[in-house]
């Protein structure tokens, strides 16, 4: 018998009975549309958790902190031995480490942006590398990133939230919410804009006193702003060079320490010239080691390759002396705590597939039996075992294929209904903001996978019945009516 014929005959069959066969196809159909519906549901379940963590910051960074003797995460003590410093040589180190596609110091300071001479804002300063930003992939929505020409300078980025926060001299500091897309009152790039810093929490109010030295008021340049993050916008950050800041931090604590320790009665200032990372205004250590080391920096930011690698990389961090954290680690947590949810959907889902293989076996074996004296016919004439094996293979395969197909097709149709539904805020229960995230999320590949296993349950179905219609005895066959 052809290749072909036994094809031909598969089909055939396959649409002789059409309503048992429609029958069968809805089983595999179901089957399929639930392993997909049930693992989608998994699949938009981690999504959603990785899109709230990476609206906190990118899943793929990973925050490196002088190890203080107690673990970050858990809070539970830990040894101190092997301590290593926030200083250029740790950098350094971490920055060699496999798998790390970007790094930069931090450092964190906290002074007063002056606009125009006219209005201020109280924000936090952060020193990056600035060669370095665009590798942590900051959207800017004006201007442009930080880059090599800002090293050293005080040149900015802020974030898309400071400029609704300026204020008159005058005037009540009132912190507000900033509504998604709500439109920037001024154009923080604008040329024509002069930015100073300055330490005096209380600049422009009241008089200054001329007989101490001049508080200094440096200069600034703001060169671009950050996009404004959709599902909640807190960050109220002025990003510069890291040395521009250290530079911008050391001019300005030994202006406020001249300020402060002046006496103007014999114009001598007792303030000291040395000046500490501990210093107004920064967060930092002042801790000295044996070597002279000490942590200059606050912390080291480090972007790994792939989030497949962040707990790997923080290990090696860790195994350097430091202490870690990551939003992975919260990831981690979060999947933690859904995971029996998780499995108990996928195992609703092969339930409906082994329901669905049972329906194909039992269609099949009944299809051997009405076609008794048809295969006890083919036997005579010659027919190998083997082709009349594959005719009910190729006839189960084809019930897997259709109901694969249908069932896929039907999964997308369940998949946007739930994820109305849950767009309704249906979902909050398991902590997930589905108003932004979709619940139910079908990766493509799932597609074909889906496809796959339905043939392949086809098949493995309509096996034990093929066997069967090979043992039949010929002659018994013929027989029977």
């Amino acid at each position: 018998m052809k290749k072909t014929d036994i094809v031909s005959f598969a089909f055939g069959n396959f649409f002789r009975r059409k309503a048992r066969s429609a029958l069968t196809v809805l089983g595999v159909i179901i089957g399929t549309a639930a392993v997909v519906i049930m693992l989608s549901i998994g699949f938009g379940m981690q999504k959603g958790y990785e899109d709230q963590i990476n609206s906190w910051g990118n899943v793929r960074e990973i925050y490196v902190y002088e190890n203080y003797g107690w673990d970050s995460v858990t809070g539970e003590e830990i040894s101190t031995e092997g301590k290593n410093y926030l200083d250029d040589i740790g950098f350094e180190q971490v920055k060699a480490l496999d798998h790390v596609e970007a790094a930069t110091p931090t450092l964190s300071a906290y002074y007063n942006l002056i606009k125009d001479n006219s209005q201020i804002a109280d924000m936090s300063f952060q020193g990056i590398s600035a060669a370095d930003m665009e590798d942590f992939g900051y959207e800017i929505l004006y201007g442009r990133a930080l880059n090599e020409s800002d090293i050293g300078t005080y040149n900015f980025v802020m974030s898309y939230n400071i400029p609704f926060y300026f204020r008159g001299f005058k005037e009540e500091y009132n912190w507000r919410e900033i509504a998604e897309g709500e439109e920037l009152p001024f154009n923080p790039v604008d040329e024509a804009i002069s930015y100073k810093a300055t330490w005096d929490w209380n600049y422009g109010n009241g008089p200054v006193d001329t007989s101490k030295p001049k508080k200094l008021t440096p200069e600034m340049k703001c060169v671009g702003i950050i996009a404004q993050k959709k599902g909640g916008d807190y960050d109220t950050t002025i990003y510069m060079d890291v040395k521009g800041l250290i530079d911008l931090r050391n001019k300005l604590d030994k202006n406020q320490q001249d300020y402060y320790n002046f006496d103007s009665e014999t114009g001598i200032s007792y303030a000291t010239t040395e000046v500490i990372i501990g210093g107004s205004g920064i967060s930092g250590s002042d801790g000295q080691n044996s070597d002279g080391r000490e942590s200059i920096y606050s912390q080291f930011t480090v972007l790994a390759d792939s989030k497949d690698h962040v707990q790997q990389l923080e290990k090696d961090i860790r195994a350097l002396g430091f202490q870690t954290s990551s939003s992975m680690q919260y990831l981690t947590q979060m999947q933690e705590q859904t995971k029996f949810l998780r499995t108990i959907l996928g195992a609703i889902g092969v339930v409906a597939f082994f329901v669905a293989a049972l329906s194909i076996t039992n269609t099949m074996i009944m299809s051997i039996y009405e076609r008794t004296r048809e295969i006890g016919i083919m036997k005579v004439m010659g027919c190998k075992l083997s082709d009349i094996r594959g005719m009910f293979l190729i006839e189960a395969g084809i019930i897997g294929v259709v109901g694969g197909l249908l069932g896929v097709g039907l999964s997308y149709g369940v998949s946007a209904a739930v994820n109305f539904l849950a767009s309704k805020g249906g979902m909050g229960v398991l902590g997930i903001d589905s108003t932004s995230s979709a619940i139910s999320v079908i990766p493509f590949w799932l597609n074909f996978a889906a496809i796959a296993l339905a043939t392949a349950v086809g098949v493995f179905s309509g096996l034990y019945p093929a066997i069967r219609a090979t043992r039949l005895s010929a002659l018994e066959a013929i027989k029977n009516e």
